[in-house]
């Protein structure tokens, strides 16, 4: 789906400079600025983007805009589809081979990006405003739950904003109106998801986050006087009480009254559905494979794992504990664990590092955790927020701080912004490449753990299938048109129960494409992976293997490929890579039991990682 504007601020990226980026080679000043101008604009539209994304705006020559929420939704994108031609076609006056290195993959980047959102823009029909996880009403509420205050202006700012959510609210259900009309809505099994979530958000009064958090923030600002501290915290709780919730309360009544309306269950059995999914899975996958090369991309993945799974499971002993569980510990015991195992990875920069749980009332059934950047010019301090509802074992709080931390979004984003991007780089995620990122390190940090040689092959199996086989079936459902008997039949080809076919699909209807990211990303880096370590046999260095990954950040897999062919070869490889986009040959929960050999069964748990950020999800 596509991500509102003013969601920006919470992409997880930041950056180290100010503007200009500093590279080693010569640069084309030319497209410096042109991508310095873009980044301008950008900055100077949306206020909310503005303030996560810089802690000092004035030094990058940016004027602060209005302090509201941002426009509300509209369906017509004539305007900006416009401003995206305009931009491509400025893009597109730059002679490529006068650009640097550096310049080219910002130039690769932000064509893909740009060639994306006019896809997705021309689908309006499908950019359901109030999905459980993805949606406005969950989104305003971690801008206001992260919203930092660097100087009082800020506060000010902050309940100005506050007060622009109303008019905002009703501009995106009078999109809604008009979808629900022409027979667009959400599944029935997501409206549930959302409304449980807002009732659990209303449910609490003076004690909801949006209260507490903020009488936090205005005590901890230093040079109030008690006399400002008490008005501020009255008008906040005054709006929230009076009218954010009350906001919220019609806003679930309403969308009560549309239950029903959606008759079919996957996006191909609506209008212009199929046409919509190839460009969402674009967007989704970072990749311009076709829906068919995903399938085989997966495919081949899946049934290398089942096999892994296989072996492991027959070769057990008797006494071999396979559900072995780590100790208890803190978050930030296991952060620092973690954060002491990246000899396998270049040495990043010096950052610190917050971990804490979230209130209830704002973590619904499809958050795990989120990683939220500082601003793009402070990047030392970087924050960590989990779900404990969500997080059942010791074993899943190990995996999830190193998806989310180390070596995952955390290490792998103040990595690249120690490297001095393109300011503008810092807006334009590729989230096959970040998510697939954060699972790749899912898989290596098991051999860090202190489980037993089983124990850490079982996690990671289970993690790997975890992610995969949903994001395989969320093409096949929403993609292909496929139906639970179909699904069904070829998770029994695979050796897997089909009766897993009925929850799956369950899933990947609510939010369609949430899960691509996690499952084709993770496949991708496996494939890179192994296609070095083939490629250069004894020759294979893991951190300059990871350090080509992590060099010019997130990308589309198409590029990444490009480097990958230029690193093997650079660094002698015995075997001649194919220049093919593909490669040669990871909100809501799922239970899924999956039948491996005659005898054993392995509970296969999905859990989506939601990020509360823009454009990269």
């Amino acid at each position: 789906m596509k991500i509102r504007k003013f969601l920006l601020g919470l992409i997880a990226m930041a950056l180290l400079c100010v503007i200009s980026p500093v590279h080693a080679e010569e640069t084309n000043a030319d497209f410096d600025q042109f991508m310095r101008n873009e980044f301008i604009e950008m900055m100077g539209n949306d206020y909310i983007s503005l303030h996560f994304a810089l802690k000092d705006y004035e030094k990058y020559g940016i004027t602060k805009p209005k302090p509201t929420i941002g426009e509300p939704p509209t369906l017509d994108n004539s305007e900006s589809i416009a401003k995206v031609e305009e931009s491509l076609k400025a893009l597109e006056k730059f002679n490529y081979d006068e650009l640097s290195d550096v310049q080219q993959h910002d130039y690769d980047t932000y064509k893909y990006y740009l060639e994306s959102t006019r896809e997705l823009l021309n689908y309006p029909m499908f950019d359901f405003q109030f999905l459980p996880n993805h949606g406005i009403q969950s989104n305003l509420i971690t801008n206001f739950t992260e919203f930092v205050f660097y100087k009082q202006e800020d506060i000010d700012d902050y309940l100005s904003v506050l007060e622009s959510v109303p008019a905002y609210i009703e501009g995106a259900l009078e999109v809604t109106r008009t979808q629900v009309q022409n027979g667009y809505f959400m599944t029935d099994a997501a409206l549930d998801s959302t409304l449980d979530g807002i009732e659990k958000f209303v449910a609490k009064t003076d004690n909801n986050p949006l209260i507490q958090i903020f009488n936090q923030n205005v005590d901890k600002f230093e040079g109030l006087t008690e006399e400002q501290r008490t008005a501020y915290k009255e008008k906040n709780r005054d709006f929230i009480l009076n009218t954010y919730i009350p906001e919220y309360q019609k806003l679930a009544q309403e969308l009560e009254t549309f239950r029903g309306t959606r008759t079919s269950l996957s996006l191909y059995d609506l209008p212009d559905g199929k046409e919509y999914y190839a460009a969402l899975l674009r967007s989704k996958s970072s990749s311009s494979a076709s829906l068919q090369e995903l399938f085989e991309l997966t495919d081949e993945q899946l049934k290398k794992l089942i096999d892994e799974a296989r072996t492991l499971y027959l070769n057990a002993k008797k006494d071999d504990d396979l559900e072995e569980a780590l100790p208890e510990k803190d978050p930030t015991e296991i952060l620092n664990t973690l954060q002491g195992h990246l000899q396998e990875f270049p040495e990043g920069p010096e950052v610190t590092f917050t971990a804490s749980y979230l209130d209830s009332s704002v973590a619904n059934d499809g958050i795990v955790a989120y990683y939220m950047q500082p601003p793009i010019d402070d990047i030392v301090n970087n924050v960590i927020k989990i779900n404990g509802d969500n997080v059942n074992s010791t074993n899943e709080m190990y995996s999830t701080l190193a998806h989310e931390g180390f070596p995952g979004h955390l290490f792998q984003i103040t990595w690249y912004l120690n490297t001095n991007p393109n300011p503008l780089r810092t807006q334009l995620s590729n989230i096959g490449y970040t998510e697939g990122w954060a699972m790749y390190c899912e898989d290596v940090s098991w051999a860090y753990s202190d489980l037993n040689d089983g124990a850490k092959e079982e996690n990671r199996i289970n993690t790997n299938l975890n992610y995969i086989l949903p994001a395989q079936a969320d093409f096949l459902v929403n993609g292909m048109g496929w139906d639970e008997k179909k699904l069904g039949k070829y998770y029994e080809s695979l050796g897997l129960n089909a009766s897993a076919a009925s929850n799956v699909i369950a899933a990947v209807t609510q939010e369609p494409g949430s899960i691509v990211p996690y499952g084709v990303g993770l496949t991708y880096y496996l494939h890179f992976r192994d296609q070095a370590q083939s490629a250069l046999g004894k020759k294979y260095d893991v951190v300059e293997f990871n350090r080509m990954l992590l060099t010019h950040g997130d990308r589309p897999f198409d590029i990444v490929q490009k480097d990958l062919e230029k690193y093997l070869e650079a660094s002698g490889a015995s075997v001649t890579t194919s220049t093919s986009n593909k490669p040669f040959i990871n909100l809501g929960k799922i239970g899924l039991w999956v039948s491996l050999a005659a005898t054993v069964l392995i509970l296969v748990v999905v859990f989506i990682r939601k990020k509360k950020e823009n454009n990269y999800q």
